[in-house]
């Protein structure tokens, strides 16, 4: 995926501070953000959780000349324990709202290893929706938009949801209400969900086909409105859970 490791890969190159720096990945995969950075830290502490990847990251780590500088501990990175400080805290555990995956509640946990002043990538993330008719197969309450979906007939402008300022984010289940005004008449029976992501100021990633694509999440309820009608959305959801999980309840 080109743009999403390019954003990372600019990232990283608008932070000098990573020369010398001791860092830590969670959730390193096959190291395509890893080899981007390690000629440059004194120290990384990769952390995977999938027994599986364990020998073919050793492996892979072998054939590099910062080998030495490198300490891979399989681990549960919601308990995992670091021997030391760390400067950067790097991951891309990320889902679309951090509704599927645990990218909240893992940077929670790490960022008590940063040291003052220390930098997370990702840094923020911001979640926009917008009220939709959409086309749902059975049994089907979402599905991301991808180049083999048409888009959905949109019924409203995008607002924004929330952001999560990963460095400070205490929450992990939101309940949130909008007034939102209908800019075409149709049936409300879904919100079109995306998050745009702020790896670094400067580096922003805002979904592909890979990861984090925007994804049509059907409502609890539909409602039929026309022009300049106020639809009220309530919308509650919990990271690292499922979108399955969530309630989007229209009145």
């Amino acid at each position: 995926d080109r743009q999403r490791v390019g954003a990372f890969a600019k990232a990283f190159a608008l932070n000098d501070q990573l020369r010398g720096a001791t860092v830590c990945e969670v959730g390193v995969g096959t190291l395509p953000l890893t080899k981007l950075y390690m000629p440059y830290v004194r120290k990384a502490y990769l952390i995977e959780n999938n027994p599986a990847l364990i020998e073919p990251i050793r492996r892979e780590v072998g054939k590099h000349d910062w080998a030495d500088k490198v300490e891979i501990i399989h681990a549960d990175a919601l308990t995992v324990e670091l021997p030391e400080s760390i400067d950067f805290l790097i991951g891309e555990l990320m889902s679309i709202y951090c509704a599927n995956e645990f990218q909240v509640q893992i940077f929670q946990h790490m960022r008590e290893y940063l040291k003052p002043g220390g930098k997370l990538f990702p840094n923020r993330i911001v979640n926009f929706a917008r009220l939709c008719e959409a086309e749902f197969d059975e049994g089907i309450t979402h599905y991301p938009v991808m180049f083999t979906r048409h888009q959905p007939m949109f019924l409203s402008q995008q607002f924004l949801v929330n952001e999560i300022e990963l460095w400070r984010e205490k929450k992990t289940a939101i309940d949130l209400g909008f007034p939102v005004p209908a800019l075409f008449g149709g049936t409300v029976n879904a919100v079109y969900l995306e998050s745009y992501v702020e790896i670094t100021p400067g580096a922003n990633f805002t979904g592909t086909d890979s990861l984090m694509p925007p994804t049509i999440l059907a409502t609890d309820n539909t409602q039929d409105v026309v022009p300049g009608d106020l639809v009220h959305l309530d919308f509650d959801f919990t990271y690292g859970t499922s979108l399955d999980a969530a309630k989007c309840v229209l009145s």
